[in-house]
């Protein structure tokens, strides 16, 4: 795997533990209800999916093939 690759999954991954998290406390904080929060956390973990998802189809796999076999 390309270390691209492994930096786009590390970077997702810890949004995917602190975007929700981070939602569910500050609007916890503002809103003082907790079904509001969990579902703005939710919200924002299906936000944080959906974004992977698109960087991962718009990847340029061909370009990772070529590099490959010019070495």
């Amino acid at each position: 795997m390309p270390s691209r690759v492994i930096k786009k999954l590390i970077i997702c991954t810890a949004l995917m533990i602190i975007a929700p998290l981070f939602t569910f406390f500050v609007s916890r904080a503002v809103f003082s209800n907790s079904i509001v929060s969990g579902g703005l956390a939710a919200l924002v973990a299906n936000i944080v999916l959906i974004g992977y998802v698109i960087v991962a189809f718009n990847e340029d796999i061909d370009k990772d093939s070529k590099e490959k076999k010019e070495e």
